[in-house]
């Protein structure tokens, strides 16, 4: 027999005497059934809700599939529902007490027998649980017919937004530019030209501008009449431009005009011009229609032009691509003139047809039909609206009156339907065959309409009308999709602004753009959404900041909310979107976000104050609770289920207390009846709340106050608020530029007051300045040392950020501090967020770098000491999560196991393991299984496409280790190899090979020895092994992570190393240079370049060319000074050169042959003076065979040698020579 809270509970038959007993129909009741006597009623908010979860289901959801029918039904069985009354045991000494049930209130087994009865089956019991629980908000165990309807009803919107929002093709503001070059004058027509694409605007005066398709200028030409006669005898006067039309095949521009001419521009080059002037014509063209056969671009083309006079012409040009007209030879430039009347002079290239009295007033516009040869035209004229002729004349003509005239018209074939707009400002829907009505009048214009376009591919009808306002009608269901009022700036202060004769072009696909012209203004629409995210671009979850990402444990779900007051919901075991509800909070930032303890309801609280309860799964807005002061900023919501309150904190420095115990109050007033008092000097930033007594409040200047829930007064005041130094904050100032200073003033939010400082999550910077109080940032609770009722005493159960510093409080003594640690990686920093493991076993802190780190607290300040700690605990691992400060992060336990959730404020939401494995973005394009590991992004990274490169740690012994050793090893070894090739730069090479092992971390020791001072460095994205030894001698295996290497991805440029940016960029120069010399000259020859060892230059470009022997020509001319040493042409030899004498003295004898002694067999020669020449000395020759050459001296500075010959009056001297390779001549 269960029991409720000490109270037996059963029900009772409606015919069945109270005094009985009926121990079989015993259930569970929630207490507050006896006192519901209202039930709730439906309301509706203006919330948007969109749900994604219908088209990735494999089956559409059974609220879905009820028609109108099961509804009725289902009213039915609501209404005539009469639930049996509960019989509550009291005890053995006490009567039962008899509790009436309110009638059409069923519980879960009589909801789901009567959607059986309904339906006429049982299949969807287990659905019809879950979809049970989100109908029971209160969370009494009962649900109505209008909390039932109310529900059917949001999803019926839901539905319809869906509906609408996918077919609505304008989702972007309009572009408006102005087109200077007008002059201030309307534009009668866009033109759209191919290869490459460019949008053309035609002035009513001639002035002609390009665009490019982003609506960038381009360039600008006149179309004007270039007649030179400036006589004052002729009469002058400005032509206006009527109409243009694009000739694709051909690539010309065909411009008609009020000079009663055609000028045909040449569009195919950069550099437009006008080619052909068909001029002196009977009337005004004013509208033009231009077809060929897509196949042949250069068969027969036809120009259909509509005249003033009603009747419509048509030229055939038979080779339009090959040449127009005649072009016969002409000296001088410019434009060939081409009168009407000559026009059988071209019957080679064109021939003329006239189609006379088709309207009887101008023409607007003209379209040729391809298949019947047919041309549609229109005119003002309400007997003759449109008329579909033959231009053979073979038909009857299809006549459509109006009332009022056509003014523009769009056909499609395919459709086969024809869309007119009148100034009678309707939009009409004909088929073309039947002119005597319309298939549809699409009414909702408020002035005429002037233009008018099919999309075929959306289905959808876009008008025009002269307020300048488009209207977008579903062409089946006939009704209007949307409307869009273009902010030109001559139509603001409901002026009417003047337009062009047509104002209106669709651009087809890949453009997908809507262009309207007013006044001297252009406006392009783009269709559909703009800049899709590509592959490069990562993904986002929310499209401004996020202010948190919290998990729900009951329906397995991720929500997010974000500064544009939209809130997601996403499924975790996927990561798709299942239900969003943009303008939560109308235009103001949600601030924080907390579900109830029942996980069924969620809170959300906004900068201006406001709170809101959700019923998260439809987006049903069930509570209002009103801001406490003014607009002051919410930081914390705590819904407190026991006493049926909702208390909240924030910039009002109160603790506001809201009845929840209403179910049907929308509205809710705040209560200030707080017994505590409101202590806080300050703005309170965090809250934390330890079920079932305590709950701590943390302010801006510091102040740490834990409150008791039951009496609603202080339990423990950890510190007092410090007042701000004025002081100190002047001298800061002084110190610094008095702009410097008053920037750094406001970025660190000193301002006091109700929104005088920027959310903690919004400062760029997080630096505490000189004579201000230190923030508590964030507080938390570790429930799982305050469950264990004989430790707690002992051990720290609340923890405090404060500046990047975790405090460690316990709040049951007189000094309550424990610990402290800095927990940021670099220097004046914080934490915004913090959580742990269920059983506190891991503490898990995001910082503002987007750095997570997983601690490990399990005997971390669990016993009072005399003196505080200031270690930091173990660290298990940690890695970069995010571009921005983490403001929420939360450990998840699933049934696939455990995660990490962070957010962050670069507008991402993402999921990882606790070692850091990353899963996946919320928002990204491919789902993931959270069971199959292989869907998860890991190894990859948010940044990167590559895999992560892990840093072995010692003594693991992993393959994955080995292969890392071995690729950082390799990597070494090349860096050594290009470092070993350059001289001159051994210094450096030195220091190069310190720089490499920190980057490939072979030395991981050296690391983790100097941990304390890459603190005070900026985070480099690279894997850092974090290894530390536990000091509990308590085993606990399941609560251990694996130390393993992280990767810390830090976006796009990730250095390797943590030495520092500008040794680590010399470094990489110094690579580059290296790798660009290998490159340039790295197939030179060792044996050619570097013949003689190192003297020779390793460049190419130096190469010492291959030695050759050279020949003595035959009578080589001799100077004078060597005839006077009695040398002759016919006996020189090389020899002879060789030991030939150039000094100053006096002419010596040349050697004779029996002086004479050389290696080479052939005889020395002879000179015919007698004397012989004299051998080199012995020192000379040792020289030579040694491989020296003697030094080279003239005859006037060198010395006697010691050795001078015994004849007496002559001196021996060192003669020059030259020495080859060859060993002969």
């Amino acid at each position: 027999m269960p029991h409720i809270k000490g109270k037996n509970v059963k029900f009772l038959a409606p015919d069945q005497d109270p005094t009985e007993e009926d121990d079989e129909d015993e259930v569970q009741l929630l207490d507050n059934q006896a006192d519901n006597a209202k039930r709730r009623k439906s309301f509706s908010e203006t919330e948007t809700i969109e749900t994604f979860d219908k088209e990735n289901s494999p089956m559409v959801r059974l609220e879905e599939q009820m028609k109108l029918q099961h509804l009725e039904e289902l009213q039915e069985e609501f209404d005539k529902h009469k639930p049996a009354d509960i019989r509550i045991t009291q005890g053995p000494c006490r009567p039962d007490k008899i509790v009436k049930r309110v009638p059409g209130c069923m519980n879960l087994k009589e909801f789901q027998d009567v959607v059986a009865k309904v339906l006429g089956t049982y299949e969807y019991n287990d659905y019809l649980e879950k979809l049970f629980t989100k109908l029971d908000t209160s969370c009494d165990g009962y649900v109505d017919w209008e909390e039932f309807l109310t529900y059917m009803m949001l999803l019926y919107r839901e539905n319809d937004y869906l509906r609408t929002k996918k077919d609505i093709p304008f989702q972007v503001e309009a572009v408006i530019r102005h087109i200077v070059q007008n002059r201030q004058e309307v534009t009668t027509k866009i033109v759209a030209v191919d290869a490459p694409t460019r949008y053309v605007t035609i002035s009513k005066e001639g002035a002609m501008a390009v665009w490019q398709p982003n609506m960038a200028f381009e360039k600008t030409y006149t179309v004007g009449d270039d007649d030179d006669d400036t006589s004052p005898q002729k009469r002058r006067f400005k032509m206006w431009v009527t109409d243009a039309v694009y000739m694709r095949n051909c690539e010309k521009i065909a411009i008609g005009s009020t000079g009663r001419d055609i000028r045909f521009w040449d569009v195919s080059t950069n550099q437009y011009f006008e080619e052909f002037h068909l001029c002196s014509m009977s009337d005004v063209p004013y509208c033009f229609d231009y077809y060929y056969d897509p196949k042949s671009h250069n068969s027969e083309s036809i120009l259909i032009y509509g005249v003033d006079t009603g009747a419509i012409h048509v030229l055939y040009f038979l080779r339009p691509v090959t040449q127009l007209f005649e072009t016969p030879f002409k000296s001088d430039g410019g434009p060939q003139k081409i009168v009407m009347q000559e026009l059988p002079q071209h019957n080679k290239y064109v021939r003329h047809v006239h189609l006379p009295n088709i309207h009887p007033d101008i023409l607007r516009q003209v379209r040729y039909m391809p298949d019947s040869a047919s041309i549609i035209s229109s005119s003002a004229c309400s007997k003759s609206s449109i008329v579909i002729c033959d231009t053979n004349n073979l038909k009857k003509p299809y006549v459509f009156k109006i009332e009022k005239g056509v003014e523009h018209f769009d056909y499609n074939k395919n459709l086969s339907i024809l869309v007119t707009g009148s100034m009678d400002h309707l939009v009409r829907v004909w088929n073309p065959y039947v002119p005597h009505k319309p298939v549809a009048i699409l009414a909702g214009h408020a002035t005429g309409v002037i233009g008018v376009a099919i999309h075929e591919g959306l289905l959808q009808v876009f008008s025009y009308s002269k307020d300048a306002v488009i209207k977008v009608w579903d062409i089946k269901e006939h009704t209007i999709l949307q409307s869009v009022i273009l902010q030109f700036p001559s139509s603001l202060h409901s002026r009417m602004p003047d337009h062009g004769q047509f104002p209106l072009h669709l651009q087809p696909s890949p453009h997908d753009a809507l262009l309207v012209t007013c006044n001297d203004y252009i406006g392009m629409l783009k269709l559909g959404r703009v800049d899709p995210p590509s592959a490069k671009t990562m993904a986002t979850t929310h499209d401004t900041q996020l202010c948190s990402a919290i998990y729900n444990t009951f329906f397995k779900q991720v929500v997010t909310g974000c500064d544009s007051s939209a809130i997601a919901v996403w499924d975790i075991e996927t990561g798709n979107k299942a239900i969003v509800f943009n303008n939560a909070h109308g235009d103001e930032e949600i601030t924080c976000m907390m579900f109830d303890e029942t996980m069924r309801r969620l809170c959300t609280g906004a900068r201006n104050g406001t709170i809101k309860v959700w019923n998260f799964q439809n987006g049903h807005n069930l509570h209002k609770l009103e801001p406490a002061v003014g607009e002051a900023e919410v930081t914390g919501i705590m819904p407190i289920l026991d006493k049926k309150v909702i208390l909240s904190v924030g910039w009002s420095r109160l603790l506001t207390v809201y009845d929840d115990a209403d179910g049907d109050n929308v509205y809710v007033s705040a209560e200030y009846n707080w017994k505590g008092g409101q202590l806080h000097k300050d703005d309170i930033l965090c809250c934390d709340y330890c079920p079932p007594h305590y709950l701590a409040t943390g302010g801006f200047d510091g102040e740490i106050i834990v409150w008791d829930l039951e009496t609603e007064k202080v339990f423990a005041r950890l510190r007092k608020g410090q007042p701000t130094n004025v002081r100190k904050q002047l001298e800061e100032l002084q110190r610094l530029p008095s702009r410097e200073g008053k920037r750094g003033h406001e970025k660190n939010g000193n301002g006091n007051g109700i929104g005088g400082r920027p959310n903690s999550r919004h400062r760029t910077s997080h630096k505490v300045p000189s004579g201000s109080p230190v923030p508590v940032d964030k507080l938390l609770f570790l429930r799982g040392r305050a469950s264990v009722k004989h430790t707690v005493i002992e051990k720290a159960i609340l923890l405090s950020s404060e500046a990047g510093v975790i405090k460690w409080w316990n709040i049951f003594v007189n000094k309550p501090e424990m610990g402290n640690f800095y927990a940021p990686e670099g220097l004046d920093e914080s934490v915004l967020a913090m959580c742990s493991k269920p059983n506190n076993s891991l503490l898990v802190t995001g910082d503002t770098q987007g750095v997570i780190k997983v601690w490990d607290i399990m005997d971390y300040c669990v016993k009072q000491l005399d003196k505080i700690v200031k270690t930091a605990p173990p660290l298990e691992c940690y890695w970069k999560a995010h571009d921005a400060p983490v403001v929420s992060v939360e450990y998840i336990q699933h049934d696939a196991g455990e995660f990490v959730l962070t957010a962050s404020t670069d507008k991402t939401a993402r999921l990882w393991t606790p070692d850091g494995h990353f899963i996946g973005t919320f928002g990204q394009s491919t789902p993931w299984n959270l069971s199959n590991p292989k869907s998860w992004t890991h190894p990859k990274t948010p940044w990167s496409s590559e895999e992560e490169n892990l840093i072995p740690i010692a003594g693991s012994g992993s393959k994955e280790e080995e292969k890392t050793n071995s690729e950082a090893d390799d990597q070494k070894t090349d860096e050594d190899d290009v470092t070993d090739d350059e001289e001159g730069e051994e210094s450096w090479e030195e220091s190069e090979e310190e720089l490499e092992d920190a980057m490939n971390g072979t030395e991981t020791e050296s690391v983790r020895s100097n941990s304390a001072k890459t603190k005070k460095m900026k985070l480099r994205p690279k894997s850092v092994a974090v290894v530390q030894e536990s000091k509990s001698k308590v085993p606990r295996t399941e609560l251990r992570l694996k130390y393993r290497a992280q990767t810390f991805p830090f976006g796009l440029d990730r250095s390797k190393t943590f030495l520092g940016y500008k040794v680590e960029h010399e470094l990489q120069r110094k690579q580059r240079d290296r790798q660009g010399r290998r490159q340039l000259y790295g197939e030179i020859p060792v044996k050619q370049t570097a013949r003689f060892g190192k003297l020779c230059s390793p460049y190419q470009a130096l190469t010492t060319p291959v030695f050759e022997d050279i020949r003595i020509p035959e009578h080589l001319p001799l100077s004078q000074r060597m005839i006077n040493k009695g040398y002759s042409s016919d006996l020189l030899t090389v020899e002879t050169i060789q030991h030939m004498d150039f000094s100053y003295g006096g002419p010596d004898t040349p050697p004779s042959s029996q002086q004479t002694s050389s290696p080479s067999s052939k005889k020395p020669s002879t000179i015919s003076t007698g004397r012989t020449y004299s051998n080199l000395s012995s020192r000379n020759s040792d020289d030579r065979q040694s491989g020296k050459l003697p030094p080279i001296k003239s005859g006037r500075s060198s010395r006697l040698s010691s050795r001078q010959s015994t004849t007496p009056g002559t001196a021996k001297k060192w003669p020059t020579v030259v020495v080859t390779e060859s060993d002969g001549p």
